[in-house]
């Protein structure tokens, strides 16, 4: 092994040629100083608080070969590179000071590294210099593994202060909005730290009825009311809303979680006396730019069968012409506590229900209701379905409150519903792209914070995100700790692994299945247990096991696939068969201890040996048969 303190520095010939032949002939006085030598101004303890001025040096990085022993000495850098000085132009010194370079260890690989530092050299570029020319000369010596003009450094992109600081202590109902909290809320409060995670430099709209926009907490944004519509009514709900997101740091109430952002209205009550949800959400669109939000604070149905507005067609198109434009819009999934992978469209077609092969995906955001308490559930109202992208807070929302449009005062401590969730959704959003546009100079795309919102690793999830299917909450720290770059915001692409080793067990007369868990490289929402291959999933669970308690009669094929938070499914798992045709029982037939079988739409299971003990009358604690439930 050799010994690498031992080297001197050898250039070819051809190298010095070429370089001559290159570069000319005239000679200039070569200066290389050893690193650790001579101190320069450069060198020097700097006491003054500025950085020094950066310098571009060309670097040369030499083959392991043109290092030889040299008898136990090292060859000072002046006689290592007197060889160079007839090299018009350029200085070459080490590019490292002797004492930062790696000792040598009794380890040969760790030896043979740290001798890759000693075959570093630099040199000044001179003004004028071909650059270019010089690079393309030196690597072309065989002696030489590669050349290169070094960089500035630049300290990586952070997140600067915010510039007009939130104070939310001195906003006496702080202390109510739960919903901005790091335990039970969206973390708002880290948000503010930072500029732009006010919502500084971004705009929204919220398209319903009415507000109160003269409101102590409002008045000072000034907010425009879009032109076409009107401003009739109560104003409770519309003022609700902007309290959520607007309310001013102005030290009188609430404050909003994005309260410097620009808050606009969009009536659906026309002033031509109509009522379009389309016209008010195309007027938002003529105000608004890339980046903005538009929320959506209206459901449409019947007899409490309350549906998200883009169930419309008209609707529909609109949201979709609004984000074409760069408009993230932000819609209430609705409170008719409706499953929207099961709802059928007029036309009968499973619109809301990303496995079917007749989805629509307008390209908003839309909003279920979780609980006010962690960890949070969906609230029984909420609608639900693959479909939701996020939960907001559904109950006990504390913002303003009005009894007419010309109201200047009014709070609630129980602002609820789809209703309250979406504008706390609305103000994640809007402090994101605040930071976004203050950091990058650019917001993000609608369908990239769809992807930040569903990236489950950074959001809250809810206590049974398979059953409860109403999304995650935003949790702003997770999600600004790591913020994308817009324009690069990942996605998850990769499908879970399909669940194995599935097999089935009869457990207290019931079916139970269990099998080995799937893998994702983002995170599991949960699985789904599908009979005969059905579109709509019988169970859904977050575990690796379900008991099929109310299995119907008949006989299936069972199987189960992963589901991940972008709504990719699995490959099906292996199939387990399972046969719950129950014999129905008879008078003259003997049963045995564990036998099942139906009665007028109840399964009951035999105790012990009997005949002629009907079901119905025999099934209390100490007669003969145990009541299964119905089947």
């Amino acid at each position: 092994m050799y010994d690498y303190s031992r080297f001197k520095i050898t250039l070819s010939i051809a190298l010095i040629l070429s370089l001559l032949l290159s570069l000319g002939s005239s000679l200039t006085e070569i200066k290389a100083a050893e690193g650790s030598g001579e101190a320069n101004a450069d060198s020097q303890i700097r006491t003054s608080n500025e950085l020094p001025a950066f310098e571009e040096e060309l670097v040369v990085k030499l083959r392991a070969e043109a290092l030889e022993e040299n008898n136990g000495s090292k060859l000072v850098p002046q006689e290592t590179l007197s060889s160079l000085s007839i090299i018009p132009q350029l200085s070459f010194g080490r590019m490292f000071t002797q004492d930062v370079l790696p000792v040598p260890t009794k380890s040969a690989v760790a030896s043979a590294q740290a001798s890759v530092f000693e075959r570093y050299y630099s040199s000044k570029i001179p003004s004028g210099a071909d650059v270019e020319q010089l690079l393309k000369t030196l690597k072309s010596s065989p002696l030489v593994e590669t050349a290169y003009v070094t960089q500035k450094p630049e300290k990586p992109t952070t997140l600067s202060p915010n510039t007009t600081p939130v104070q939310p202590t001195n906003d006496p109902r702080f202390s109510l909005q739960k919903y901005s909290e790091e335990s039970t809320g969206i973390n708002a409060p880290y948000a503010w730290q930072f500029e732009g995670g006010d919502g500084k430099g971004v705009s929204w709209a919220d398209v319903e009825w009415s507000w109160a926009l003269n409101h102590e907490d409002l008045i000072a944004h000034n907010i425009q009311q879009l032109p076409g519509g009107t401003n009739i009514g109560d104003g409770s709900h519309g003022t609700a809303v902007l309290g959520v997101v607007s309310a001013a740091d102005n030290a009188i109430g609430n404050i909003g979680l994005a309260n410097k952002a620009k808050p606009y209205v969009s009536s659906l009550v026309r002033a031509s006396g109509n009522w379009s949800i389309t016209e008010a959400i195309l007027t938002a669109t003529q105000t608004l730019q890339a980046g903005d939000v538009i929320l959506l604070e209206v459901q449409v149905g019947s007899n409490n069968r309350w549906l998200p507005i883009e169930s419309q067609q008209a609707e529909f198109d609109a949201i979709q012409y609004a984000t074409s434009l760069g408009i993230v819009v932000v819609s209430a999934g609705g409170n008719g506590n409706v499953d929207l992978d099961q709802y059928l469209s007029g036309d009968n077609k499973y619109t809301f229900n990303p496995d079917s092969p007749d989805f629509k995906d307008s390209g908003s955001i839309l909003v279920g209701a979780g609980s006010s308490t962690f960890p949070h559930y969906r609230l029984s109202f909420s609608n639900h379905g693959n479909r939701v992208d996020v939960h907001g807070i559904g109950e006990n929302v504390a913002t303003l409150n009005s009894t007419d449009v010309s109201s200047t005062t009014g709070y609630t401590d129980y602002f609820s519903g789809t209703s309250s969730a979406s504008p706390v959704v609305v103000g994640a959003i809007l402090q994101l792209q605040g930071i976004a546009k203050a950091k990058f100079g650019v917001p993000y795309t609608p369908a990239e914070i769809r992807r930040i919102l569903r990236w489950l690793p950074h959001q809250t999830s809810s206590i049974d995100p398979a059953n409860d299917r109403i999304g995650a909450l935003p949790d702003l720290k997770k999600i600004i700790q790591s913020l994308p770059t817009p324009g690069s915001v990942p996605t998850d692409i990769a499908a879970p692994s399909a669940p194995a080793n599935l097999v089935t067990s009869v457990v207290n007369g019931a079916n139970h299945i269990t099998w080995s868990a799937a893998t994702d490289n983002v995170g599991l929402i949960g699985y789904d247990v599908y009979l005969n291959n059905n579109l709509l999933p019988f169970k859904r669970t977050t575990g690796t096991s379900v008991t099929l308690s109310d299995l119907p009669s008949g006989a299936f094929n069972i199987t189960v696939k992963a589901r991940d938070g972008y709504n990719q499914l699995s490959s099906a798992s292996n199939s387990v068969h399972v046969n719950n045709s129950l014999p129905t029982w008879s008078a003259s037939t003997v049963y045995l201890a564990g036998n099942i079988v139906g009665y007028q739409g109840v399964k009951y299971q035999a105790k012990w040996w009997n005949q002629n003990e009907r079901p119905d009358l025999k099934s209390s604690p100490n007669d003969v048969w145990i009541n299964l439930g119905p089947y």
